[in-house]
């Protein structure tokens, strides 16, 4: 990356390269080492960037670098930019004319879009593929900011997105044989649930989320030991007694000798979610097509998958008319 100065008003791609670097990382010292540069010429690019923009894109500390609220705007534009650079260089030299960016979280990349892109993109060899994880609730702020095409969500969706249900997820404990939940009864609530050490997802993971807010609704301040955007992490904590695990039922648990029970509310109701593929209204149709096939892939291999512990109980098969709404991706 060279650091020649110019007069001129147009935005650089380079200093948009700058850019991101820095705020995927953080750090302007990280960004130069990926950029084979030098971190004053980072500093410079990103000092020009911000001045041919007129806003200030990154907060300086002692701790590193963070995204202002005008360069989150900014930073989806330069990812979007360097994108359909990517693709121009990449229809030039004759590679693939496609770019499809696929997000999920990393239980669903394992359980659902590794199986799918195993017999798609054969079928589709003009496209390449790339992943992006973050939670299945964040992945929906994601698709609208243009951070992605198409993306297995979870949670209500902005109407900008177009949606096709999946399955519907359940948030379970985990824990192992001999535990004190380890009783015969199907359900557990937020209240009991906390008198244990608890390991969970993020707070961009909804299943946690939804625990958490339910113990706010409870009045009740749960032990979180450890937290990982990755289930079966969260289960190889369980089995070896570090902490009862909190998440989805969509993990694949095979391999782990865990026993479970359904989380409910105070009220009663289910603690659930719709898991659901979805892309923006104005996607080509191309993409449409693959989120309708990765969507019937995905429930297809959800009424097949092994490794769950315990199913639905059968009188919390359905919510109870006038209940509370669930966190329902609907198309």
């Amino acid at each position: 990356m060279s650091d020649t100065s110019s007069a001129s008003p147009d935005v650089s791609l380079r200093d948009l390269q700058a850019f991101v670097s820095v705020a995927s990382t953080g750090s302007f010292r990280t960004a130069a080492s990926r950029l084979h540069t030098s971190q004053a010429a980072v500093s410079r690019a990103v000092a020009r960037l911000e001045r041919q923009l007129g806003v200030t894109l990154l907060d300086r500390g002692p701790r590193g670098a963070v995204v202002t609220p005008a360069g989150h705007g900014a930073l989806a534009h330069a990812r979007r930019i360097g994108t359909q650079v990517s693709l121009l260089r990449a229809d030039a030299a004759g590679g693939a004319s496609t770019v499809l960016r696929l997000g999920a979280a990393a239980t669903a990349s394992g359980s659902y879009l590794a199986p799918f892109l195993a017999s798609w993109i054969p079928r589709h060899p003009d496209v390449r593929v790339e992943v992006v994880e973050d939670g299945s609730a964040a992945l929906a702020d994601r698709l609208v900011a243009g951070d992605c095409d198409l993306a297995i969500v979870s949670g209500p969706v902005a109407p900008e997105l177009e949606v096709v249900p999946i399955r519907e997820v359940a948030v379970r404990a985990y824990y192992p044989a001999g535990h004190p939940l380890d009783v015969d009864e199907p359900v557990v609530g937020a209240r009991a649930l906390a008198e244990h050490p608890l390991v969970l997802n993020p707070p961009g993971y909804l299943a946690g989320r939804l625990f958490l807010r339910e113990c706010e609704a409870s009045a009740v301040f749960p032990q979180v030991r450890y937290r990982s955007t990755v289930g079966q992490t969260l289960a190889a904590l369980a089995e070896a007694g570090l902490g009862v695990a909190v998440m989805a039922d969509s993990v694949d648990l095979r391999g782990f000798d865990l026993r479970s029970r359904m989380l409910t509310t105070a009220n009663g109701y289910a603690l659930s979610f719709t898991l659901a593929a979805a892309w923006a209204r104005t996607a080509p149709p191309w993409v449409r097509e693959c989120g309708r096939e990765l969507a019937a892939f995905s429930r297809r291999r959800a009424t097949q998958a092994p490794g769950r512990t315990g199913q639905r109980p059968a009188h919390l098969a359905q919510r109870p008319a006038g209940g509370p709404p669930s966190e329902v991706a609907e198309p």
